[in-house]
């Protein structure tokens, strides 16, 4: 017990979004054939680690911050000693610099659309860029997505599900939500977002005596129509 406790690391604990995407590659992957493997932004490298224990032979992560590569190492140095594993500091699609692509793709990108203070996440954790972070990294996926490789992604939709998937759409992708749920923000988080988002968005929100609930859901995007691609053995 000592030893887990020693090994968990609290400024990259799982989120409740980590939870969900975990949920749905234990779902989705258990019977993928997959060589290689990435999660933008790594964090911990928990999603790494169970897509290891899923078979990827071959895991990526990449992340802006090197406390993070540090964390993820530490992590699957700890849980998948036998897996390959390559991660590079840099900002998204950045580090890579040769024509690599990738059977399965995870994301939990910080896409909040405004910039929240937060006592229990590193400084690096912000979705001040919103709308700008999602749309890079879909703009990037048919450069990374094997042909019949399939992204998941978690997505707020007060950062704009419809501008979501109009971007999926003008990169010739194609994406279903494959989990939902609900969330509750706090005032605090709310009233840092500017009037025009919340104008645009207001039908992707809502209020119960004073509370807020917004929807979150997990994108599944494929390079092909219809719905998910998987490569099975």
């Amino acid at each position: 017990m000592d030893d887990l406790i020693a090994s968990y690391n609290h400024d990259f604990r799982p989120s409740l979004y980590t939870t969900a995407l975990l949920r749905v590659i234990k779902e989705r992957c258990a019977t993928s054939m997959m060589d290689n493997t990435l999660d933008v932004g790594v964090g911990s490298g928990i999603l790494l680690a169970y897509l290891s224990r899923l078979g990827a032979k071959h895991v990526w992560g990449v992340d802006i911050n090197p406390d993070a590569l540090k964390a993820a190492e530490h992590l699957l140095h700890e849980q998948a000693p036998s897996t390959l594993r390559t991660l590079l500091l840099g900002d998204l699609w950045q580090p890579f610099t040769y024509e690599q692509r990738f059977d399965v793709i995870v994301a939990n990108l910080p896409h909040f659309p405004a910039k929240v203070t937060s006592h229990d996440r590193p400084s690096t954790w912000t979705g001040g860029e919103g709308r700008l972070l999602i749309n890079r990294f879909i703009q990037g996926l048919p450069d990374r997505l094997q042909d019949n490789g399939i992204a998941f992604m978690t997505h707020h939709d007060l950062v704009g599900l419809q501008s979501t998937l109009e971007c999926v759409q003008s990169s010739g992708l194609h994406c279903e939500t494959v989990a939902q749920w609900t969330v509750f923000e706090t005032p605090d988080r709310m009233s840092a977002v500017s009037e025009e988002v919340l104008r645009a968005e207001r039908g992707s929100f809502y209020y119960v005596g004073g509370y807020a609930f917004i929807e979150a859901r997990i994108l599944a995007v494929t390079m092909h129509a219809p719905g998910i691609s998987r490569v099975t053995s």
